[in-house]
């Protein structure tokens, strides 16, 4: 920041004038001899010297404070900034999809079975009834064939396993049933004599010992559930 000055060159230059007067206004003796007066001029010549010499210093000092001498400070030389280099960037080719299908796998059908049931009936003796203890029945099933091959007397009907309950382990097929005919299967049994739940589980087998039942892959047993009080 640039400091303001003291005094204004108006200012010294009144003071100047000033001193110049002063000088100027001096008492005067009139010499008495010629060595006085040259002692005189002299000496006003000598004062009036000093005054302009104290003048001009003052001057100079006070100029030299009111005017501080400028320090030039040279700005920093810009930096030219590196050009930034462009990365190419690889032409990414359209790849070509190819289209693979899922592999098909053959789920066998009813329809498509040589061998297969489907339970139609329960019988009069449902699942959950109710028995004395030792009481005789006789558990029925109605089965329609929904395979494609014909069902003879040769075929069998096992006891697969639970609770055989006095029932024989085989019985013959009562009858041929062809594609799409329906057959009763009939088979004696006996109440245990204890009480509780009991449960056995048969299925179908055909003159090769090949054995097929109901659900979807025809390979399900089909049951009897009786509760003994």
């Amino acid at each position: 920041m640039q400091r303001k000055p003291i005094f204004t060159q108006p200012f010294l230059g009144s003071l100047l004038l000033a001193l110049l007067f002063l000088s100027a206004c001096g008492p005067t003796t009139t010499p008495t001899s010629a060595a006085e007066y040259i002692a005189t001029q002299v000496g006003g010549t000598l004062q009036a010297q000093a005054t302009q010499d104290m003048a001009e210093t003052l001057i100079a000092r006070m100029t030299q404070q009111a005017i501080p001498t400028a320090t030039f400070t040279p700005l920093p030389t810009a930096t030219s900034l590196a050009t930034p280099t462009t990365l190419s960037t690889p032409t990414q080719q359209p790849t070509t999809a190819i289209y693979v299908p899922p592999a098909v796998t053959s789920t066998p059908t009813r329809s498509a079975l040589c061998l297969h049931a489907t339970l139609i009936s329960d019988g009069d003796i449902p699942d959950g009834t109710e028995m004395s203890p030792n009481e005789a029945f006789t558990k029925t099933w109605t089965f329609k064939n929904t395979g494609t091959c014909t069902w003879t007397t040769e075929f069998d009907i096992f006891f697969v396993s639970g609770d055989q309950m006095s029932a024989p382990s085989v019985l013959d097929f009562p009858q041929t049933v062809k594609p799409g005919e329906s057959v009763t299967i009939s088979i004696p049994m006996v109440a245990p004599s204890a009480p509780g739940t009991y449960t056995g589980y048969w299925i179908f087998a055909d003159q090769g010992a090949k054995r097929f039942g109901i659900g979807q892959d025809g390979t399900g047993n089909f049951s009897v559930s009786i509760v003994v009080k």
